[in-house]
Formats: C-alpha cells, structure tokens, sequence
C-alpha cells in the first residue's frame, strides 16, 4: 500500500494562523504606538516645566533686586532716595528690540561703590522664545533662553500691579502662553510672579 504524505498546510490552517497571529499582534502594535506617544509628550511637558521652573527662579530674584538708588543724599529721609526701577533705557549695546520689560538696581562692592545692574526681557526675532540679558554697567555679561515655544499669537504681558513706571513696584509679574512642543496639547499660561525685597 502506498503511503501519503501530508507535508504543508492546508488553506484553512494558514488563514486561521493568519487571523490568531492578528489578533494577538494589533494589541501589542496599539501598546507600542500609544507608548512612543505618550513618550514624546510627555518629553515635551517635562522640557517645558523646565523652562518655566528657570524662567520663575530668574525672574524672583530679578524682581526682588530691583531698586536704583540716587547718588544724591536726601537729608530729610537720611537715605540715598530710590529712582525709577523698572523699564528705564537699557544701557547695554546691543538692547533688545523692544523690551518687554527692563529691571535695573545698584549692586554695592566692599567699599561701598554703586554699580548699575540691568536686566531686560524681551522675545526673540521669531517671538517663540522669552529671552533675557543681564548686563553691569553697560557691558553684557549673559544672554540666557529662558522659555521656548512661546505662543506668537498671544504676547507676553507684564504686571506692576499699577504703574510700571512708579519708583519701585512692590510686585511685578510676567505673564506669557506657552504652546505645546508637540502640537498634540492646548497651549497654557504661565504667570511668573515677583515680590521685591523690602530693603
């Protein structure tokens, strides 16, 4: 008797490995998509809370500084009176093209000698970035990127509370919107708030 092999697979066995090996593989392809996903935004969130984490800690220790001093002695008040702080004429080259706000305030060495500190704010040729630039008398001394992905269609806006141009504000904040690195999100805002000292 002559004997039959059964070598290969039967149309029937191959598509229902077919439809088994689908099954099991458009979870796992779902899990990988939907992890790379949230991978990227949530890249893009934690480099965002990086900015606003350094752009709050420059900006509180910039708004606390604030206060010009008069060299002329006021004998009345027996003190050196304060001027103007905030948005005088930045006196570093090259300023800013429109600054969205200037701080300036006398930094004192050991003997006693005042030198003028200025610090401006302002956004970038494109509008996406919060740039800042500190400067000793009128020499700059850094140029920091403090924020990226700043959203042009909404500028950022600063806050004395008041009058900008009064001696010295009390408190000060920069308020600015933030769009999604990814393009997935909402944009948000961000409020950067400063107390001077009181000195």
């Amino acid at each position: 008797m002559l004997s039959r092999k059964d070598d290969g697979y039967t149309l029937v066995e191959l598509l229902v490995a077919i439809v088994i090996i689908g099954v099991i593989v458009t979870p796992i392809a779902n899990a990988v998509i939907s992890y790379l996903h949230n991978t990227d935004t949530t890249a893009a969130r934690l480099n965002e809370s990086h900015d606003q984490q350094i752009a709050a800690a420059y900006w509180q220790q910039d708004v606390s500084s604030i206060g010009v001093r008069s060299s002329t002695y006021d004998t009345t008040t027996h003190n050196f009176p304060l001027q103007q702080s905030v948005n005088n004429a930045f006196p570093c080259a090259p300023a800013p093209a429109s600054p969205l706000v200037t701080l300036s305030w006398n930094a004192y060495d050991s003997s006693g000698t005042g030198t003028l500190i200025s610090v401006a704010y302002f956004r970038d040729d494109t509008a996406t970035k919060l740039i800042r630039v500190h400067c000793t008398g009128s020499t700059v001394d850094s140029t920091a990127t403090l924020a990226h992905d700043l959203d042009p269609a909404a500028p950022p806006t600063v806050d004395c509370g008041g009058s900008c141009t009064s001696t010295v504000p009390a408190a000060i904040s920069l308020t600015f919107t933030v769009r999604d690195a990814s393009d997935r999100g909402q944009p948000y805002t961000v409020k950067l708030s400063g107390q001077r000292r009181q000195t």
